[in-house]
């Protein structure tokens, strides 16, 4: 029996239903080359409506790239959604529960893991495989919190062990979710995904370095994990120091940071689009469970007025010329109140050609990776920080690495970013997209990567402050905004106002999708 053809359509998830498996051919032909055999119960994405081909239907799909059999997969529905319901979240979260893969209970916080102590990370270690079953964890020798705000709880662990193995390191790093349940909440969509591909460095060969996994879990009925990896050695040689979000001035050879950020990227989905990292990635990482998406902002026309007021009134010689012209400013108003009401519209076009989506990093800042030169002198670079990992628009992961860029080279590394994903993508036997395509996904995926963060939260951060403090400032190096951080918010902002500065604005993106003219 076959599929009907109006179920098979593009971004619809199904499974193999042939108990012999389902062989893909590279081309839409069933004679064509066979690139591979999927299992039974393999899931795919459907990345092109069936078509027919050698009297039969055949469809394409997007990983492993290639052809098969529509009657060899039935629908599968979309994927479950991982995030419990906020009552019920607020009266677990704090649970301690085993965890989904290794069934351990674990620690939710640093407190906690100091009161575990060494049994309990012996028994991870174990169950890991990051220690022999003869080995144990003796003592913590420390726990230093980081004291970096962010999205998680973070400590350097050093740990002594009973015996040395090869390979087996006693400087560690340990995450934890964040504290206060509001920020908790709102986050725990990242973690699952973390933890799965982590986990999944152990078993896969990966298209880039990350860091040596020790243990990591999640628990689907709190919300809950941890994880646990090596500790990168910054500024150690040949390791550079650590960079931070924000202060690419600080960074050498900026340009070929953001080009080996790019290539990385552009490895893993063309690794994922092959099926070089197995055929299980759809069942862990479900299309687009990934997706960048906001709730509707709470006075949406009030904080973008406040802002626009931030622009025109009381630092504009922050920004770049023009932008806080009168008639500027009214078009940009009218324009992030259209896209930040339109969203949903503008997120699903984001991943209706599914070629434009893969298994991506979504916060790929020079600040989530770690940086060496190898012995020709080539920047090398392995990937930190894997929150949010899943499949996505590859237009939102640009888009979020390249958040806060030095403003005179924002667009330079804009075309730079996108050009180098193109040939690196193609060069790793992924699909060879089309950059002006790209490049009018990257300015709709704005919208849900920066504008809608700036409206709703970098507002009110700059506010704090006063307005007199901003008059006498000449540029963003002022030292009041480095020490408070706000220099981060002004050069984001300032890069977002360069797109519409641009012949073709996110704003004009934004309402063709909408008007269905693209």
């Amino acid at each position: 029996m076959s599929v009907a053809a109006n179920a098979i359509m593009p971004g619809t998830r199904h499974r193999v239903r042939s108990g012999q498996g389902a062989t893909v051919t590279a081309l839409g032909a069933e004679t064509s080359e066979v690139t591979h055999l999927l299992p039974p119960d393999a899931f795919v994405v459907v990345a092109e409506a069936p078509v027919v081909r050698d009297d039969a239907q055949r469809v394409r799909i997007a990983s492993p790239h290639g052809w098969l059999k529509a009657s060899d997969i039935e629908p599968a529905g979309p994927a479950k959604s991982l995030k419990l319901d906020y009552e019920t979240f607020k009266t677990c979260h704090e649970d301690i529960a085993p965890g989904d893969h290794y069934g351990l209970k674990f620690p939710i916080s640093l407190l906690l893991l100091r009161e575990f102590g060494p049994e309990f990370l012996t028994a991870a270690f174990r169950a890991s495989g990051a220690i022999s079953e003869d080995n144990e964890v003796t003592e913590i020798v420390e726990l230093k919190p980081l004291g970096i705000m962010g999205a998680s709880e973070n400590a350097f662990l050093t740990v002594a062990y009973a015996r040395s193995e090869p390979g087996l390191q006693t400087e560690l790093f340990v995450k934890f979710p964040p504290e206060g349940v509001d920020y908790k909440y709102a986050l725990t969509v990242m973690s699952q995904g973390e933890v799965e591909f982590l986990r999944l460095s152990q078993t896969v060969a990966l298209p880039m370095p990350v860091a040596k996994y020790y243990y990591c879990d999640y628990c689907s009925s709190t919300s809950n994990y941890i994880l646990i990896t090596e500790r990168i050695a910054f500024g150690v040689p040949p390791i550079e120091p650590a960079y931070r979000k924000g202060r690419d001035h600080l960074v050498p050879d900026i340009e070929g940071h953001y080009r080996v950020l790019a290539k990385s990227l552009a490895k893993l989905v063309a690794a994922h689009k092959t099926g070089a990292m197995g055929y299980g990635l759809e069942a862990s990482f479900p299309f687009p469970r990934a997706a960048r998406d906001f709730n509707p902002i709470d006075n949406l026309e009030e904080n973008i007025d406040r802002l626009i007021d931030f622009i025109a009134r009381i630092a504009p010689h922050l920004f770049p010329a023009g932008a806080a012209d009168v008639e500027f400013l009214k078009t940009w108003r009218e324009d992030l109140i259209f896209g930040l009401t339109h969203k949903d519209a503008v997120i699903a076009y984001l991943h209706s050609d599914v070629d434009y989506t893969g298994l991506c990093h979504p916060n790929l800042n020079v600040d989530n990776a770690w940086y060496w030169r190898d012995a020709a002198g080539e920047l090398q670079v392995g990937l930190l920080d894997w929150g949010g990992v899943g499949q996505m628009s590859i237009a939102q992961a640009l888009s979020g690495m390249l958040m806060m860029p030095d403003p005179d080279l924002y667009l330079q590394l804009r075309q730079d970013a996108i050009a180098t994903f193109v040939d690196e993508c193609a060069a790793s036997g992924g699909m060879r997209l089309d950059p002006a395509k790209l490049l009018f996904h990257y300015k709709a995926s704005l919208y849900s990567t920066a504008i809608c963060t700036i409206i709703g939260v970098v507002v009110n951060f700059l506010f704090r402050l006063p307005e007199e403090d901003y008059k006498p400032m000449v540029d963003r190096f002022d030292s009041r905004l480095q020490e408070s951080g706000l220099s981060s918010a002004i050069i984001w902002i300032d890069n977002i106002l360069r797109e519409w500065l641009e012949p073709v604005t996110p704003g004009d993106v934004c309402r063709q999708i909408v008007g269905g003219s693209c």
